[in-house]
């Protein structure tokens, strides 16, 4: 988060990251719990979000710790949080059967942008004016800060689904997994999956990963794509009001979980 960040600040538990420029984007502006919440209650850990995030009209938090997140599950849903369980999944097996991996291809910012701001307008949260826009053009903070890249599958020449890739060192990161409704069905989610996970291998990733709501059906593709479950956190996120909108894979103004190499 470091490198995606214009600011940090140091809490009791952890660190609150913010991107002055992109203040929507919730991945963009929260904190994060690495360490443990010792005695602090929920009331205790809402005041200091408060207190870091006062002026942002969201508050999300993530905790490591799966069991300080169920600690203050109950208190942080009184103050109006909603709850994601958040798997986290790494390649440790073959896919059940191989994918197409010369139909996905690496695409550029430029191309990708176009379909990003497509994918979100999507959303229910994406009709808002600006807001596509701004989650397309945060790419460039990925690229920039991370060296995020893109891999993508093109149906009739139009793109139809994408994913993104992280790397730093031997960790990599597979991110933000989209398909676009009408090409759903033709295996595009696995293909570009796999040929992301291609990739940070020759790029010397020992450790390939990525995030799954533990509740929602991605998380039966990943496994059987190889991936197993390593870990569990918890994400606590508090909208603004009126727009509390079902959370799956890119939903809401995050599109992005703790990047590896942040």
């Amino acid at each position: 988060m470091q490198r995606t960040s214009t600011r940090e600040q140091a809490l009791p538990w952890g660190t609150a990251y913010f991107h002055d420029g992109f203040p929507l984007r919730y991945d963009a502006n929260l904190a994060i719990a690495q360490r443990p919440l010792g005695s602090s209650t929920a009331d205790d850990v809402v005041a200091t979000l408060d207190g870091a995030y006062d002026g942002f009209r969201h508050r999300e938090l993530e905790v490591v710790s799966a069991a300080d997140g169920d600690a203050i599950a109950m208190g942080m849903a009184q103050h109006g949080y909603a709850i994601e369980h958040l798997l986290v999944m790494a390649l440790r097996r073959d896919a059940d059967r191989e994918s197409g991996l010369n139909v996905a291809e690496e695409a550029g910012l430029g191309e990708m942008q176009p379909f990003i701001e497509t994918v979100t307008r999507r959303e229910p949260w994406g009709v808002e004016p600006g807001i596509a826009e701004m989650m397309a053009a945060y790419r460039q903070v990925l690229v920039d800060g991370i060296g995020a890249r893109f891999f993508a599958q093109r149906v009739d020449g139009t793109l139809g689904g994408s994913c993104e890739l992280y790397v730093e060192g031997d960790i990599a990161q597979i991110e933000d997994v989209n398909t676009l409704e009408e090409f759903r069905g033709r295996g595009i989610a696995r293909n570009v999956v796999l040929r992301a996970a291609d990739e940070a291998r020759k790029a010397g990733a020992t450790l390939i990963f990525l995030f799954a709501d533990a509740e929602d059906w991605p998380r039966h593709l990943y496994g059987r794509l190889g991936f197993d479950e390593i870990g569990r956190s918890r994400l606590f996120t508090r909208w603004p009001e009126g727009q509390a909108p079902a959370r799956g894979d890119g939903a809401a103004m995050t599109d992005g979980k703790s990047p590896a190499a942040g």
